[in-house]
């Protein structure tokens, strides 16, 4: 039943409804693959109402929702989570607009996909890796500030590369970090991070700017402004040159390449500070989260971890 081709929009009976709500979106600003997303999981829902021989959504129950759940499970559960998600909306949209006296799909049990948890590098691996780069070169200078930084701070990788020299405080110790939606934080940068930052602004930047190629130059981030330089052209360095490196240093230091990246660094950097004692809400605001809740995807802490807690706790007692 899956596998058959769904039917013209224009022959199913609920279509129209998915129209409206598709400019309702428009409305909202929504993008508009969002949108493509949507109504492409709209069409799979009204084709099979219509075998159903629901004409309108007033006609629509729980119980046929339910059988729809029932006709997506040979899909991967993250494509019924956003199938189902999508008929959700929809009917809360009806409902809200007053097409709808009562919405069937407000008991709707949308799975949830099994999260796979990764593991954060331990503080000895960590150091391991920050050792790896040749800080007699100019490039593992710039490396071993890189890393520094961003083990430091648990920058984003995209938060890292779009720094200017003009967002750092090395006096301060603090760093501005322009995250999600636009949004600057400035967080406090360790002694080891500032003391490679401040030899590669010194020592290497300098030399690599000298080398810039005016024709080679990125047109997003001028290299006066960028702080993480490409020591051939002097150009912006790009996130595929630093994980190429990564994975080098890796193999260097006889870990897995798996458990090492931009954003693994970032999850060590809170699951290390949590472990010491930090304040969940000051890891909140140090990682630019909204909610504190998100902390959960970067912390994986052991039973034994917990068993200690718990044993020093006035719970335990």
């Amino acid at each position: 039943m899956m596998k058959r081709r769904l039917p013209e929009p224009s022959t199913l009976p609920l279509w129209p409804l998915v129209e409206r709500y598709a400019e309702h979106m428009r409305t909202r600003r929504l993008k508009e693959i969002s949108i493509h997303r949507n109504t492409t999981a709209l069409l799979r829902l009204c084709a099979f109402m219509a075998q159903l021989g629901k004409a309108q959504a007033a006609e629509i129950t729980q119980a046929d929702l339910e059988a729809y759940q029932s006709h997506l499970l040979g899909l991967r559960i993250k494509t019924q989570q956003s199938y189902l998600t999508s008929a959700r909306l929809f009917f809360r949209w009806l409902e809200i607009s007053g097409l709808l006296f009562e919405n069937p799909a407000a008991k709707l049990v949308i799975p949830r996909p099994r999260e796979k948890r990764v593991k954060a590098p331990t503080e000895s691996q960590v150091a391991r890796l920050l050792e790896m780069p040749d800080v007699l070169k100019l490039t593992g200078i710039r490396d071993r500030a890189w890393l520094e930084l961003a083990y430091s701070t648990g920058a984003r990788r995209i938060e890292m590369f779009r720094l200017r020299v003009g967002d750092l405080d090395l006096q301060g110790r603090s760093v501005r970090l322009l995250g999600k939606g636009d949004k600057e934080r400035l967080v406090p940068i360790g002694k080891q991070a500032a003391n490679w930052l401040e030899r590669y602004l010194t020592e290497a930047r300098p030399k690599f700017l000298a080398r810039r190629r005016p024709g080679l130059m990125p047109a997003s981030t001028p290299p006066l402004e960028a702080l993480w330089l490409s020591s051939r052209s002097g150009g912006t360095l790009c996130y595929a040159a630093i994980q190429q490196q990564l994975r080098g240093y890796a193999r260097k230091a006889e870990l897995p390449t798996s458990l090492l990246s931009a954003h693994n660094l970032r999850r060590a950097c809170a699951t290390h500070l949590l472990a010491h004692g930090a304040s969940p809400f000051a890891l909140q605001e140090l990682l630019g989260h909204e909610r504190i809740a998100t902390l959960s995807h970067y912390v994986d802490q052991k039973a034994e971890d917990v068993k200690n807690t718990h044993r020093n706790s006035p719970p335990g007692r």
